[in-house]
């Protein structure tokens, strides 16, 4: 979503199996690293997760997926503009919890959506 609460881009991506930890830092990846590709200059990510967002801004090397926090540490210190990574309240973020869960093709990979799914129209 943009400032003004518009559609922006959105995606889904099957991952295999992870626990909710693991699938929150993949998705901020992804969402970083698609905005950045798309030349965005000021980003937002909103995350549940609390413990994803402590390692994020407190890198662990010993932890088991120390590599994936070093590709978003990375991210963050391309030039932007502004990013910020951001606690949201469950409640708060169904929609993103239904593109994780319901919008994917079942083929593997990362799924963007440059239109809203018909499943999260009613959510945002």
């Amino acid at each position: 979503m943009n400032h003004n609460g518009r559609w922006v881009r959105g995606f889904g991506s099957m991952i295999g199996l992870a626990d909710p930890q693991t699938a929150e830092l993949w998705a901020i990846y992804y969402g970083l690293k698609m905005a950045w590709e798309r030349e965005m200059t000021s980003v937002v990510v909103f995350s549940e997760r609390r413990d994803a967002i402590h390692l994020i801004n407190n890198p662990d090397p010993a932890y088991p997926m120390a590599a994936l926090i070093e590709m978003i540490t990375k991210l963050k210190g391309e030039a932007w503009f502004h990013v910020d990574i951001q606690h949201i309240h469950a409640d708060a973020n169904v929609a993103a919890n239904v593109l994780a869960t319901d919008c994917l093709d079942g083929e593997g990979g990362l799924n963007e959506f440059a239109e809203p799914p018909h499943a999260i129209i009613h959510l945002i």
